[in-house]
């Protein structure tokens, strides 16, 4: 008894694979004669069109975006919106003597309020200051106690107004008060860096910090 139940369900199982074969095969048969028609050929062929389109914006996005910003950065020279620069470079002759060069490329006048040097070496205890020793612009000598104004790029047939600064760095005397002034000029940090704290005029008045490293830095 219990063996011809064992044929039985083998006879079951050979039979439901033996249909599952079949069906599949017709299926895939079916499948493939569907698919491999003209008119199906071409809805395949649409729809790969479709993705490939969206795979080809996808890969010029970034360009699309890097054009974007480029269009927009002219566009704010142009209409006078670009913030202004900061250079910084040694002195050719005088030792010690650092020279700043901020241009002004906005419409808007600016007034350089402070200079200041950073330094991660600099030690905590030492206390210097960085001083205007001698300022030009565009028109010659000016007063280089700040603030220094440098007038708006508003004439664009004419150069930038522009602000040409010798800086010192001046090391505070022993016992001295504030507001000091003292003739120990040392010598410029290799990693100082030069900041510029600008006032822009306008509706609302920007104050910006422009930043400049004084050397260059070192290749390894």
């Amino acid at each position: 008894m219990l063996m011809r139940v064992c044929w039985l369900l083998i006879g079951v199982a050979i039979g439901v694979a033996v249909t599952l074969a079949i069906t599949s095969q017709t299926w895939l048969i079916a499948s493939l004669e569907y698919n491999l028609t003209w008119d199906r050929g071409r809805d395949w062929v649409g729809a790969l069109s479709g993705w490939a389109a969206f795979v080809a914006a996808a890969a010029s996005l970034p360009y699309l975006i890097g054009q974007w910003r480029e269009a927009k950065k002219q566009t704010r020279f142009v209409i006078g919106d670009e913030d202004p620069t900061l250079d910084v470079i040694e002195h050719l002759k005088d030792k010690n003597t650092l020279v700043i060069r901020i241009v002004n490329w906005n419409r808007r006048s600016i007034f350089v309020k402070d200079i200041a040097v950073a330094s991660k070496t600099k030690p905590s205890n030492m206390t210097d200051q960085a001083v205007v020793w001698d300022a030009k612009n565009e028109d010659g000598d000016v007063d280089a106690k700040l603030p220094v104004q440098i007038k708006g790029w508003e004439d664009r047939a004419a150069r930038p107004g522009f602000a040409s600064l010798d800086i010192l760095l001046i090391r505070q005397a022993a016992g001295s008060e504030e507001n000091w002034t003292a003739d120990s000029v040392v010598p410029f940090p290799q990693d100082a860096s030069i900041v510029a704290t600008i006032q822009m005029l306008g509706n609302v008045h920007r104050l910006l910090e422009l930043t400049a490293n004084a050397f260059p830095a070192k290749t390894p």
